[in-house]
């Protein structure tokens, strides 16, 4: 477990923010995919099957990022991503009650915190 990001990951996750800031269908898609790592339990889940539905170059950074929250296990705002995250959240679920931050209920067996 690192919270230390390649430039690489760094990169992509930069480039999907920017996309999921944006008002397109990509950003939308974009935006359910970082959304569900910031907290898939208030702000919905990402459908795997999305991926088809994006650019080629989206879904390889998406890849990417899974990749980076596979092996970092750190929420982005721990990365220093909160502000840019909270953005997307006003621009994707502006109503969703626990959807603006971080709730931290419990851990699961393994003792990763989960929201």
């Amino acid at each position: 477990m690192s919270n230390t990001i390649s430039a690489r990951q760094k990169a992509a996750l930069e480039r999907l923010i920017k996309i999921a800031q944006a008002d397109t269908g990509q950003s939308r898609m974009t935006a359910e995919f970082l959304l569900s790592w910031w907290n898939a339990r208030n702000c919905g889940g990402f459908d795997l099957t999305t991926l088809w539905g994006v650019d080629t170059e989206i879904a390889a950074d998406m890849v990417t990022v899974f990749g980076l929250v596979a092996n970092c296990r750190y929420f982005p705002d721990d990365l220093g991503y909160d502000e840019e995250f909270r953005r997307i959240v006003h621009a994707w679920r502006p109503a969703p009650e626990g959807c603006q931050g971080k709730t931290r209920t419990g851990f699961y067996s393994t003792g990763f915190i989960h929201r």
